[in-house]
């Protein structure tokens, strides 16, 4: 029972759907000049053109991401002495983060403090010695040129003055070395602070993770905590194939989250990958967004909305009135004067929603969007809901309008 009414139901919209109405009373001439039957109409609905301003648009989603995010890490060894911040404090360029144990580096720096002072000492008193090995040399040339001293004299005075000069190159070189390996020590010193510094310093930033607590040991680059800068922040998308063409770096978005409905933020493409990812064949885009407010926090799910394109003043139509016919794409414009379709070739401009954008021709008028695939150009219509021809309006029922009397009866 069940299978035959739906069967039923089935063929009942079939014939609905393409009903073809013979109307009485017309005939078409016949060559002789006789009467033959009576033209086939199809019944179709219809819509007119529109004009209309259309936006290519892509809807996209994807998560934020931090403009910025690093690890602050000792660059010696040691034991965590004192840490300075916690999980969200903020930082700003320059900040101490933390302490190491700095014993061991500031005898390091009081030994190499007195080994300068040795060498200092050393290179004071060959600078000394050097002098008077000079004053010597001339006095013993001067009795030279008297006859008073001999050759050999002379000689044995250039060598003890030469002598002297390489011990003082030496004990200058020794000094050069004691004053390096004191700014080491200090420099090593210095690294018992460890600080969290970064090139633009225009921002304050935020403690993202703490990994460490203090008195543990850590060896050199062990992290401690990790930074990042949400002031400026990245919404990451993905793109397919249809849609990377269309992306261009400057192009504004619109970016909404779940967490906050209701805000939308002012996004611009800063990034596109050069390549799409083989396995997934899309491309990762990047958007950068001001969060003044700190609202925005890395991790969170995003949508956007990014314009391509916006046509003004575009001829549309639905998308449900376009048709193929001989392999060309068109529309079936609606001739009212004398009562037919005429097939129209379009180039498509993009769609919105559910109207498309008819490039070219320009056309106007009325279009059929329900019907269509039983049209071919120049075929006979009659327009959905309008009354046949020489059909007669429906009898009223013989009980409408008309009272009850008590009892059930009827006068």
């Amino acid at each position: 029972m069940m299978k035959k009414f739906a069967l039923t139901f089935i063929l009942g919209l079939a014939i609905a759907g393409a009903i073809i109405y013979t109307i009485p009373g017309r005939q078409s001439t016949k060559a002789g000049g006789q009467r033959g039957p009576g033209v086939a109409k199809v019944a179709v609905e219809t819509t007119p053109v529109k004009i209309a301003d259309l936006v290519d648009e892509g809807r996209f989603v994807g998560s934020l991401e931090s403009k910025s995010k690093f690890m602050v890490a000792p660059k010696i060894s040691g034991r965590l002495k004192q840490l300075l911040v916690d999980i969200g404090d903020s930082i700003k360029n320059g900040d101490t983060i933390a302490f190491l144990d700095d014993e061991e580096l500031l005898l390091a720096v009081k030994q190499a403090e007195a080994d300068l002072e040795i060498a200092r000492a050393n290179f004071t008193e060959s600078a000394e010695l050097l002098e008077i090995s000079q004053r010597e040399l001339d006095r013993v040339k001067t009795m030279r040129q008297q006859k008073v001293s001999s050759e050999v004299d002379v000689e044995n005075a250039q060598a003890a003055h030469k002598t002297r000069q390489a011990r003082h190159q030496v004990n200058r070189a020794l000094l050069s070395q004691k004053e390096a390996a004191l700014e080491t020590a200090k420099v090593r010193l210095s690294y018992a602070r460890v600080t969290a510094s970064w090139s633009d310093g225009t921002n304050g930033r935020f403690i993202a993770e703490r990994f460490l607590n203090e008195g543990a040991m850590i060896s050199a680059n062990t992290p401690i905590v990790s930074v990042i800068d949400i002031a400026t922040i990245t919404a990451v998308i993905d793109a397919v194939e249809q849609d990377y063409f269309k992306l261009k770096t400057g192009l504004t978005a619109e970016i909404e989250s779940s967490a906050l409905p209701g805000r939308i933020y002012q996004a611009r493409i800063s990034r596109i990958a050069p390549m799409l990812d083989e396995a997934s064949r899309q491309a990762r885009i990047e958007l950068e967004l001001t969060n003044t407010d700190f609202q925005l926090k890395p991790g969170m799910f995003i949508r956007a909305r990014i314009i391509f394109a916006e046509h003004h003043d575009a001829t549309v139509v639905p998308a449900s009135a376009m048709a193929r016919r001989n392999e060309r794409e068109g529309v079936f414009l609606i001739d009212h004067a004398n009562e037919k379709a005429d097939f129209i070739p379009i180039e498509r401009g993009f769609t919105e929603g559910e109207f498309v954008e008819i490039a070219s021709p320009t056309i106007s008028g009325d279009v059929v969007t329900l019907g269509h695939h039983l049209l071919e150009d120049g075929m006979s219509i009659i327009l959905a809901g309008q009354t046949k021809p020489g059909a007669k309006p429906a009898e009223k029922s013989r009980s409408e309008g008309l009272g009850a009397t008590k009892g059930g009866r009827q006068p």
